[in-house]
């Protein structure tokens, strides 16, 4: 049976029905932002189950030519600490989309009905089963990169430039590249032996071993006893790429990820205070409504601690009701967002899941937090005075005594009832300030958050720009790109310029991309400290490197430091002669003159970068196009990469991305607007008496709207003046933790116009939520509102 103080709780709260659904609200947001905390840990654990269930390798040895018989290749999977071994080939060449053509990554399986490392599943469709059958992968379609469908016919470009057709049969893939493809390339499933026909290669290129004992000694050993086993077998071995080791829980993706994962914790950490902010406001509220009736049962014999308990009975039931509608919101909301997150850092998609952390959490803040915030207004009320609450008429005795008070009253060029609404803004100046920080949180994130997307967005445009070229060309078989190439394709129309480059990897404490460039490029570098290699460097081959500046911090190296990098074919030592200030690789790159890079890679040919006249997409297309023809008819095969498209793919992700974040910031937005719709109802009722007042003396209803839309505003404009230092810092806070997760400095932008867009969209969002309590308010009548108890 339910007491007589239960029932007095629940009587306050049907009193109060539109400010006891407000408050439920406000709750409610700030339990569902405790969900966000729940979508690292659940990602994390997801993609790592996903790797077990694939198979992802632990390590990948990449030699050139893999000519093992079924004998060697079991020795080699008899190797101690091996779990599983499966060899593929791996390949780049160029498909046909329409009128241009697309770089693609072929991944060759051994037998499709029998993996074992980096299984190629399909979500629709069926695995090949004969030659000239394929696997599309499915972030393929997410990312624009290919739209293609089951049934499409793809034409891949063989070694020797005839094209050769396959029939797509199924969409699937596998973490360990699914996770390439929004950053690089589509991404096809193919046999080995179709794709060694297309590419030309006589033998698998590429080792996958899943390690038993992940330990890094452990897999270190098995790594040394495997190259042992492939240089007897293979006494030409030479190896393509550096060695790839992927170590437990860890995962494509996962440093991005991490991150990105600040931007939750920020997010989350504001709405929770917005909404305890919220709560104590408004707990303070019902308090200030009813002094008289606490005096009253003061009058009558009622304690501090029943007057308390009643109150913190009732927060309880506000608390209990926006717990279990924040649960409803946070559940859902969560699992989205964490379906797009994993498909975005991690290349797949998973399934829903319920975190039991969040549900513990959620109880512990929406109860336990509501009681916290609302203990101010408890303890206020249990010590308000009979005396007190009898002569409380619902104005504050200091009113006008302060200078700012005064100043508000002489307040000359403005209307008369607008200056009855600005006076109002002071007379309850503590609460309605409550009022306004939570609508200045909401402003501050959206606009933190803004300058955090316009920093990043700005980085990865200059980063594109800086890169350089137009036109990627690399050689697909037969004759190498050798020096003369350049002429040839300067002679095509609109070429402007076309230089040598090389892509190198090294090991340095973890894998690193070098550049290989002429000592005059089209990459534009900003040296920090140090110099840029001269071209006398790069015609001695000198062991001279410009490291990114995050390379620089990770490896804890200086100008003039020697390091020993490891490449494909052994250590070699370099000098490092400058710190290169671009985040082109997020800051982790290297560059090295070419001729170096040719030299202990011991390759003599490598890539061009194009530049054209123009970098519109028709000029490029055109280009490109020449490109194929002339260089075919001067005896080269070449594929090519158009760069406008990697910009288009990486400008939507980015675009989306921003969305997302933006997206995150709503339910902040939605706890400040709660808030204001929340004090101006309280206000309104609190003033019930006074709108019977002047009413009753000749006020239209248009007055009493203009009066209570003015201080509405007030508040709302004073949230928006808070927003913009808590937006610059809330964004400063974000860049200095990406800042300290890159190990690089970024330009932060926090421009003025999205300040200007904020105080529209606040103006606009006010009068929106406003109109509640002024149609409140202006329907009262005279006899009712005088009558108002």
């Amino acid at each position: 049976m339910i007491s007589a103080h239960t029932r007095r709780s629940f009587r306050e709260l049907s009193r109060r029905r539109a400010r006891s659904m407000l408050t439920i609200l406000t709750i409610a947001g700030a339990t569902a932002g405790i969900w966000l905390f729940s979508i690292p840990g659940n990602i994390e654990s997801s993609l790592s189950e996903r790797g077990d269930v694939d198979g992802m390798h632990t390590i990948r040895l990449a030699p050139e030519v893999l000519d093992l018989t079924g004998p060697q290749l079991n020795e080699l999977r008899s190797t101690a600490n091996v779990a599983a071994l499966d060899v593929r080939t791996l390949g780049r060449t160029e498909m046909a989309i329409g009128e241009r053509t697309q770089s693609v990554v072929l991944v060759g399986v051994a037998d499709f009905a029998s993996q074992a490392v980096n299984i190629v599943s399909v979500e629709e469709g069926a695995l090949p089963a004969r030659p000239g059958q394929l696997v599309t992968d499915f972030e393929n379609a997410r990312t624009g990169r290919y739209t293609g469908a089951i049934g499409d016919t793809v034409a891949l470009r063989s070694s020797n430039g005839s094209w050769v057709a396959f029939d797509v049969v199924g969409r699937g893939g596998t973490l360990r590249y699914s996770s390439e493809v929004a950053e690089d390339v589509p991404f096809l499933y193919l046999s080995n032996a179709d794709v060694q026909a297309v590419m030309g290669y006589p033998t698998p290129n590429s080792i996958d071993v899943i390690a038993s004992n992940r330990a890094p000694a452990a897999v270190a050993a098995m790594v040394a006893d495997l190259r042992t086993r492939l240089a007897s077998a293979l006494p030409n071995l030479a190896y393509w790429d550096v060695l790839e080791v992927w170590e437990e829980g860890t995962w494509p993706g996962s440093e991005d990820f991490e991150n990105f994962v600040v931007l939750f914790y920020v997010i989350a950490g504001i709405a929770l205070l917005s909404a305890l902010v919220l709560i104590y406001t408004t707990m303070n509220t019902i308090v200030r409504e009813q002094t008289r009736e606490i005096g009253m049962m003061k009058a009558i014999g009622g304690t501090r601690r029943r007057i308390g308990l009643g109150y913190l009975r009732t927060s309880l039931l506000l608390g209990a009701a926006g717990t279990m509608l924040g649960i409803a919101i946070g559940f859902p909301l969560s699992n989205l967002l964490m379906s797009f997150m994993s498909s975005e850092f991690g290349g797949t998609s998973i399934g829903w899941q319920f975190s039991s952390l969040a549900l513990v959490l959620s109880l512990v803040v929406g109860l336990g937090g509501t009681a916290l915030a609302a203990w101010p207004a408890l303890h206020r009320a249990g010590h308000i005075t009979v005396r007190e609450a009898i002569e409380d008429h619902g104005v504050v005795s200091t009113y006008g005594a302060g200078p700012f008070d005064r100043a508000v009253a002489r307040a000359a060029l403005l209307s008369r009832r607008n200056q009855l609404g600005l006076r109002n803004t002071t007379r309850r100046a503590g609460r309605n300030l409550a009022t306004a920080i939570p609508i200045g949180l909401a402003v501050g994130t959206m606009l933190g958050f803004a300058a955090v997307s316009i920093t990043a967005l700005d980085e990865t445009h200059n980063s594109q720009r800086l890169e350089g070229g137009d036109i990627i060309v690399w050689n697909n078989g037969g004759r190498g790109l050798d020096a003369a190439a350049a002429a040839v394709m300067e002679s095509v129309p609109g070429v402007e310029l076309a230089h040598q480059m090389i892509y190198s990897n090294v090991e340095l404490g973890g894998e690193y991309y070098v550049w290989g460039l002429p000592a005059v490029s089209t990459y534009d570098h900003d040296i920090l400290d140090g110099r840029w290699f001269t071209a006398e460097e790069d015609e001695a081959r000198a062991r001279v490197v410009v490291f990114g500046e995050a390379v620089a911090e990770l490896s804890g190296t200086a100008v003039g430091d020697l390091v020993t990098v490891e490449t494909r074919r052994g250590p070699i030592d370099l000098e490092v002669i400058g710190i290169d200030g671009h985040l082109v690789n997020d800051g982790q790159g290297m560059f090295m003159p070419i001729q170096t890079v040719f030299d202990y890679e011991g390759w003599t040919t490598g890539n061009y970068w194009v530049r054209t006249v123009s970098p519109d997409e028709a000029t490029v297309d055109a280009a490109a196009d020449g490109l194929h023809r002339t260089m075919r008819e001067r005896g080269y095969t070449i594929g090519s990469t158009l760069r406008y498209i990697s910009r288009n793919a990486n400008a939507a992700e980015n675009r989306l991305v921003v969305t997302v974040i933006m997206a995150m910031g709503l339910p902040i937005v939605a706890i400040g607007m709660i808030g204001l719709v929340n004090a101006m109802t309280s206000n309104i009722l609190d003033r019930t008496r006074e709108i019977g007042v002047l009413r009753s003396i000749g006020a239209r209803r248009r007055d009493v709207r203009a009066m209570f839309r003015t201080e509405g505003m007030v508040i709302a404009l004073v949230g928006w003046l808070l927003g913009i230092p808590i937006g610059y810092l809330v964004g400063r806070f974000i860049m200095w933790v990406l800042e300290n997760e890159f190990h690089a400095a970024f330009d932060f932008a926090f421009p003025i116009w999205p300040i200007l867009v904020a105080l529209l969209a606040t103006i606009l969002v006010s009068l929106l939520v406003l109109r509640l309590p002024l149609r409140r308010a202006v329907r009262m009548s005279p006899g009712d509102a005088l009558r108002y108890e």
